[in-house]
């Protein structure tokens, strides 16, 4: 009887050790009563030097829009009606490390540190100098960032929306493994330096951090659990289990 009360707690600490508890996988648990409602803030994307911007200023004539726009396309698109995601990016404003970008006609522009919207704004009036009835597009093309760890799906992706959050970065890359650790790392790159920070996704407070969205060139890497890093992940549990319920059987039927 001693040896099945042994074999049956050797099962179970090889279980405990092998499982992620729940607790540990639901995400936004209310922790400290926070209620149904938390207070976040949504930021906006500051373009700072290296980001790559797509410029286009439309116009009813067709002189006219080539003399505004730097690419050699024209109004032309390809077989499935829009270009490639190749063209924007080449043909794409580069600001450089004074924080400009340079335009046909307009020359330098200042867009360092301002918003999408503010870009817009402050091209479109001086197009308006120029031109009447003309419309600026102004869009960003580089925001990419990088997933790593325990995630089903690491890689680097290109996000044609900058409001991303950790969530939707999470998303792409198919959510993390159960043996992922719900305290997600992030490093931001900024021209001071990198910066790090942890982000408990188990916590509804995580929604009020200020890396809660992210910036272009972020890195989320999620820490794998102990029970990966000793290799449970892949551990045949199942057939472990038959054979020491087949050992205990074997053990009573002797007894």
């Amino acid at each position: 009887m001693s040896k099945t009360i042994f074999w049956i707690t050797i099962t179970a600490l090889l279980l405990s050790v092998s499982c992620t508890p729940q607790r540990q996988i639901v995400y936004f648990q209310d922790k400290h009563e926070l209620g149904d409602a938390v207070s976040y803030s949504m930021p906006d994307y500051k373009v700072k030097p290296g980001d790559i911007l797509h410029v286009r200023v439309m116009t009813l004539e067709e002189e006219s829009y080539r003399i505004f726009n730097i690419d050699d396309f024209g109004r032309s698109t390809y077989g499935d009606g829009f270009r490639t995601n190749i063209s924007v990016y080449i043909h794409g404003y580069t600001v450089n490390e004074s924080g400009y970008i340079k335009m046909p006609v307009l020359g330098a522009v200042k867009v360092e540190r301002m918003t999408i919207s503010a870009i817009t704004e402050n091209i479109q009036e001086k197009v308006d100098k120029y031109l009447k009835d003309a419309t600026v597009v102004v869009k960003m093309v580089n925001f990419n960032v990088t997933v790593l760890g325990e995630v089903r799906r690491p890689g680097n992706y290109y996000i044609y929306d900058n409001q991303l959050t950790v969530v939707d970065a999470l998303g792409l890359a198919g959510d993390m493994t159960d043996f992922g650790k719900r305290k997600v790392n992030i490093v931001r790159r900024t021209p001071e330096g990198a910066k790090f920070a942890s982000l408990d996704m188990t916590d509804r407070r995580s929604y009020s951090s200020e890396f809660f969205y992210l910036q272009s060139n972020d890195i989320i890497y999620v820490e794998p659990t102990l029970a990966k890093r000793l290799g449970f992940a892949d551990f045949p549990f199942s057939v472990l289990f038959s054979a020491i319920t087949t050992t205990i059987l074997l053990l009573n039927y002797i007894n």
